[in-house]
């Protein structure tokens, strides 16, 4: 009886998650208000709070800091850890700074391309510009009543190298991203919470 009763609820279950997503209608007009949100007006600026945690199995607990993300334009990002290291990731451009303790200086080299990667790839997908690339990503793009899901697969090999797949979340009113979870290999993950600011 018991074992039937959980077996009932847990289809129940998946069947209520099944019926809470749903594919996105119009496709084209919702990534359209998702990119058109994440993207400043000339001479304003984007900017977020965050909680980043990173989830590996060679860590013996995960790792939480929190900062800042300031998006000016489609050229700026700025990623200003606070905690609990004062550090930044500057893009600007077609250069990529790192600073630490109000020092500033230029990446480059092999660590600068990889940062390089990285944080092109990051400000893609919270300018919202990376659901768009059907070069760069395949997107599958659902919803539920409050927020927009947005699972894009790699498709070039250097984005298949760091990463296996990203799932975005963009808050259904205002079309800001709000949750991201870049899945790595090797059981390894990083998970972000964006706040706006």
């Amino acid at each position: 009886m018991i074992q039937r009763l959980s077996i009932l609820l847990i289809t129940l279950c998946l069947a209520f998650c099944a019926v809470a997503q749903s594919p996105v209608a119009n496709r084209d007009a919702v990534l359209a208000r998702i990119v058109a949100a994440q993207n400043p007006k000339a001479g304003k600026s984007i900017k977020y709070t965050f909680t980043q945690t990173k989830h590996s199995p060679l860590l013996a607990q995960d790792a939480v800091s929190h900062g800042n993300v300031t998006l000016t334009g489609e050229r700026y990002l700025r990623w200003h850890y606070t905690d609990p290291r004062n550090h930044a990731i500057i893009v600007d451009g077609d250069s990529i700074y790192a600073e630490t303790d109000g020092k500033k200086h230029q990446l480059a080299g092999p660590a600068g391309s990889i940062m390089r990667n990285m944080t092109n790839t990051m400000m893609s997908l919270t300018a919202g510009n990376g659901l768009v690339d059907e070069k760069v990503f395949s997107v599958e793009l659902t919803e539920d009543a409050s927020a927009y899901h947005a699972t894009l697969t790699p498709k070039r090999r250097d984005l298949r190298r760091l990463m296996q797949q990203v799932l975005v979340d963009f808050d259904k009113k205002s079309c800001r991203v709000r949750h991201v979870k870049l899945i790595e290999k090797h059981n390894s993950y990083t998970v972000i919470e964006f706040h706006a600011k």
